[in-house]
């Protein structure tokens, strides 16, 4: 499962190893990375409502579940998802603030999760799940903004930095 930084792209692999996107017009540039990284000249793009051929993606309005390796993820466009896909998916990835714990879920990732990291990468396997972040991947490098306790970026929040060097 891929997640742009902003929420506005997701993908997942479908059984064929393409991709399917859950926009076609919104960021396009995001879209052509993802689809060269796989391979594939075009992906398909998220049934409004209904599944994709291979079963995998189902999509209502709200949100959408993707089944891989025994994994249910919900994929959530919008809160009113939360209150069923939170009693059954084993991993919640939503575009919109996450306000409640949810009991099924071994793994969250929500619009403040995005904010503060960057872009996700999911890998989900019969063995577990796999996370990477954009953050993870930029380091600790002295060009990279620091966030402060309060999420703030920028010069006040690296002086902690300058002082160590």
């Amino acid at each position: 499962i891929l997640v742009s930084g902003d929420g506005r792209l997701m993908a997942v692999r479908l059984a064929d190893g393409g991709l399917a996107l859950s926009s076609g017009t919104r960021a396009r540039f995001a879209a052509a990375v993802w689809e060269r990284r796989v391979g594939r000249a075009a992906a398909s793009v998220w049934p409004k409502d209904g599944a994709t051929a291979d079963g995998r993606l189902a999509c209502d309005r709200l949100a959408c579940l993707y089944r891989r390796d025994g994994h249910l993820a919900a994929l959530v466009r919008d809160p009113r998802a939360f209150a069923e896909d939170c009693l059954h998916a084993t991993l919640i990835v939503a575009v919109v603030p996450l306000r409640h714990a949810c009991p099924s879920a071994r793994l969250t990732v929500d619009r403040f999760d995005l904010w503060r990291n960057g872009g996700h990468a999911l890998w989900l396997a019969a063995d577990g799940t796999r996370l990477r972040t954009v953050r993870q991947d930029r380091g600790e490098r002295p060009w990279v903004a620091r966030r402060d306790r309060a999420g703030r970026s920028g010069p006040e929040s690296t002086a902690g930095l300058r002082a160590r060097q």
